[in-house]
């Protein structure tokens, strides 16, 4: 009998409908609940990065083929200065063959929509998170329209400023720690594989600016220009328009980044300010958890995010679906993922510190140490990070 029979997920993300998705295949009723009212908003946001861990764990429901065909396969990773000399070179094809999985980068939307239609009559939309009580039993969930569901559990997969984690502290923690930089994404329609060659995402470092690019397709490129605060504070968007300041800031770096700015339309320029959480923090109480940027946000230094989330929904949906009690299934989930998601929230905080500085000396110690350690003791080390997943059921 599983731990759980009816579990409640709140959030229409990755890692809710991930959770979702992985309890079903378990033969549990789980239900997830969306404050936004279009199926169309929740399939949007630029590309991202998903490796090899979030193949593979996606391969337990099945969807790994589906997800991997929906984006372009990544073989190099290369990370350079931003005069263009290069720093490192990784070959991701030996690592995928090794692990069975390769590496991807493809739209967010991509992946939401594989969810959305794998999770299926399961979600519900325009459904407002806003409290809940849990008892012996069970516990309810509160919606604004006045609505109520009773479950098993509850599962908050409602992003960095969750609702159910503000409910589950009575509205009284610290507020998320911004990481001193802003990444501008985009998606640009530009064809050339002179221009940007399939299969290589480039990782380029400057004086508080950062650039990542790759191909998602033969028509598109997705791209992040990452500014530190006090680079970003001097932008004049409302003036003169997000395209212009990130035209200028990037001017004189190599091509094709001046080409790739240029041709992005100045709406589909997203900025988003990053924030993480520090490890520490409980993510459960009783019958009520967290999954994803709930509990473990990450700043997207090591393209980790998504794939964290995936990861800790499948173990969620794996203990939930065998354990003795629910409770006992929620604390074992948050034993097994505390310390990983920890790593990787400082680790790739760690990496995002070595972006903001904008002195000449610091900038050169910083690339110097790049071209002695990335190529190989970072590399390996990177990878003992991501494929050390620790699924054991």
């Amino acid at each position: 009998m599983p731990g759980a029979d009816r579990v409640i997920v709140i959030g229409a993300g990755i890692g809710g409908l991930t959770t979702a998705i992985a309890l079903r295949r378990e033969g549990v009723k789980a239900e997830v609940f969306e404050r936004r009212e279009e199926p169309s908003r929740l399939l949007t946001g630029g590309g991202f990065m998903l490796w090899h861990n979030a193949i593979l764990a996606l391969r337990r429901v099945g969807l790994d083929t589906r997800v991997a065909a929906a984006g372009e396969r990544i073989s190099f990773h290369e990370f350079r200065s931003s005069s263009g000399r290069r720093l490192a070179r990784w070959r991701i094809d030996p690592k995928a063959e090794e692990c069975g999985a390769p590496a991807i980068a493809l739209r967010r939307s991509d992946l939401n929509g594989i969810l959305m239609q794998e999770a299926g009559e399961a979600v519900h939309l325009g459904a407002r998170f806003t409290s809940f009580d849990q008892d012996a039993d069970g516990v309810t969930a509160h919606f604004e329209d006045g609505s109520s569901v009773r479950g098993d559990v509850l599962i908050g997969a409602d992003g960095l400023r969750s609702s159910v984690r503000g409910a589950m502290r009575r509205w009284h923690e610290a507020p998320p720690r911004h990481a001193g930089y802003t990444a501008w994404q985009a998606i640009t329609r530009l064809p050339g594989e002179d221009l940007v060659p399939t299969g290589t995402f480039f990782n380029l470092w400057g004086r508080g600016l950062r650039f990542l690019y790759c191909r998602l397709n033969e028509h598109e490129v997705y791209w992040d220009a990452i500014t530190s605060d006090r680079v970003r504070d001097r932008f004049d968007t409302i003036r003169y328009g997000k395209g212009h300041a990130l035209t200028e800031a990037y001017r004189d770096w190599p091509g094709p980044i001046p080409r790739i700015v240029a041709s992005t339309a100045e709406d589909a320029i997203l900025p988003i300010e990053i924030f993480d959480r520090p490890p520490g923090e409980r993510w459960g109480d009783g019958r009520v958890t967290l999954v994803g940027d709930a509990a473990h946000p990450m700043t997207l230094n090591l393209s980790q995010g998504a794939g964290q989330a995936i990861e800790s929904a499948i173990t969620l949906g794996g203990l939930l679906a065998s354990a003795p009690s629910p409770q006992a299934a929620l604390r074992d989930y948050e034993e097994r993922r505390r310390d990983r998601t920890a790593d990787m929230v400082d680790t790739s905080w760690w990496i995002g510190s070595m972006g903001r500085p904008r002195g000449a000396l610091a900038c050169g110690l910083r690339n110097a140490f790049m071209r002695a350690t990335f190529g190989t003791f970072a590399y390996r080390q990177s990878y003992s990070l991501m494929l050390d997943t620790g699924f054991e059921f």
